[in-house]
Protein backbone atom coordinates (compact mmCIF):
# COMPACT_ATOMS: atom_id res chain seq x y z
CA UNK A 1 0.00 0.00 0.00
CA UNK A 2 2.92 2.14 0.67
CA UNK A 3 4.36 1.63 -2.48
CA UNK A 4 0.95 2.44 -4.18
CA UNK A 5 0.52 5.73 -2.44
CA UNK A 6 4.29 7.01 -3.15
CA UNK A 7 2.99 6.67 -6.82
CA UNK A 8 0.08 8.90 -6.34
CA UNK A 9 -1.72 5.99 -7.04
CA UNK A 10 -4.82 3.94 -5.28
CA UNK A 11 -5.53 0.76 -3.91
CA UNK A 12 -8.42 -0.92 -1.83
CA UNK A 13 -7.41 -3.02 0.66
CA UNK A 14 -10.25 -5.90 2.04
CA UNK A 15 -9.74 -7.33 5.10
CA UNK A 16 -11.41 -8.13 8.28
CA UNK A 17 -9.39 -5.99 10.63
CA UNK A 18 -11.48 -6.50 13.31
CA UNK A 19 -10.14 -4.74 16.25
CA UNK A 20 -8.67 -1.30 16.23
CA UNK A 21 -5.43 -2.27 17.25
CA UNK A 22 -5.08 -3.99 13.72
CA UNK A 23 -6.36 -0.78 11.77
CA UNK A 24 -3.82 0.84 13.62
CA UNK A 25 -0.95 -1.04 12.06
CA UNK A 26 -2.57 -1.07 8.72
CA UNK A 27 -2.90 2.94 9.23
CA UNK A 28 1.15 3.15 9.11
CA UNK A 29 1.14 2.90 5.33
CA UNK A 30 0.26 6.23 4.75
CA UNK A 31 -3.10 8.20 4.45
CA UNK A 32 -5.10 4.91 4.62
CA UNK A 33 -9.24 5.67 4.98
CA UNK A 34 -11.56 2.89 6.40
CA UNK A 35 -14.76 2.10 4.89
CA UNK A 36 -17.19 -0.43 7.85
CA UNK A 37 -19.50 -2.37 5.77
CA UNK A 38 -22.05 -2.61 9.05
CA UNK A 39 -24.16 -5.52 8.60
CA UNK A 40 -25.85 -7.37 11.80
CA UNK A 41 -25.55 -10.49 12.68
CA UNK A 42 -28.79 -12.01 11.05
CA UNK A 43 -27.99 -10.58 7.78
CA UNK A 44 -24.56 -11.79 7.15
CA UNK A 45 -25.51 -15.13 8.59
CA UNK A 46 -28.03 -15.15 6.34
CA UNK A 47 -25.48 -14.33 3.34
CA UNK A 48 -23.03 -17.23 4.71
CA UNK A 49 -25.50 -19.66 4.15
CA UNK A 50 -25.80 -18.84 0.55
CA UNK A 51 -22.29 -18.83 -0.13
CA UNK A 52 -21.10 -21.66 -2.90
CA UNK A 53 -17.33 -21.58 -1.24
CA UNK A 54 -16.07 -22.87 2.09
CA UNK A 55 -14.15 -19.64 2.88
CA UNK A 56 -15.09 -18.68 6.39
CA UNK A 57 -17.30 -21.00 7.96
CA UNK A 58 -20.98 -19.97 9.00
CA UNK A 59 -19.72 -21.74 13.09
CA UNK A 60 -17.22 -18.70 12.85
CA UNK A 61 -20.13 -15.86 12.76
CA UNK A 62 -20.23 -15.58 16.32
CA UNK A 63 -16.81 -15.43 17.51
CA UNK A 64 -16.18 -12.44 14.73
CA UNK A 65 -19.00 -10.79 15.74
CA UNK A 66 -17.33 -11.30 19.65
CA UNK A 67 -13.81 -9.79 18.35
CA UNK A 68 -15.54 -6.71 16.40
CA UNK A 69 -14.44 -3.75 17.86
CA UNK A 70 -16.53 -1.12 15.24
CA UNK A 71 -14.15 1.45 14.02
CA UNK A 72 -15.31 5.41 15.26
CA UNK A 73 -12.93 6.79 12.69
CA UNK A 74 -14.55 4.84 9.79
CA UNK A 75 -17.23 5.46 6.68
CA UNK A 76 -19.85 3.61 7.86
CA UNK A 77 -21.97 1.33 5.09
CA UNK A 78 -25.18 -0.38 5.53
CA UNK A 79 -24.59 -3.72 3.56
CA UNK A 80 -28.50 -4.17 3.45
CA UNK A 81 -27.78 -1.82 0.59
CA UNK A 82 -27.84 -2.66 -3.36
CA UNK A 83 -24.19 -3.15 -4.13
CA UNK A 84 -24.15 -0.66 -6.76
CA UNK A 85 -26.02 1.84 -4.14
CA UNK A 86 -22.90 0.78 -1.66
CA UNK A 87 -20.20 1.53 -3.82
CA UNK A 88 -21.85 5.11 -5.17
CA UNK A 89 -21.79 5.71 -1.17
CA UNK A 90 -18.40 4.91 -0.70
CA UNK A 91 -16.87 6.80 -4.02
CA UNK A 92 -18.83 9.96 -2.60
CA UNK A 93 -18.04 9.10 1.05
CA UNK A 94 -13.93 8.79 -0.23
CA UNK A 95 -13.99 12.33 -2.38
CA UNK A 96 -13.81 9.63 -5.51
Amino acid sequence: MRRVEETDGHVVFACSALKQSYRDYLARAGDVRFVYLAGDCDTIAQRLAARKHEYMPATLLASQFATLEPPTDALVIDVRRGVDEQVAAIRAGLGA
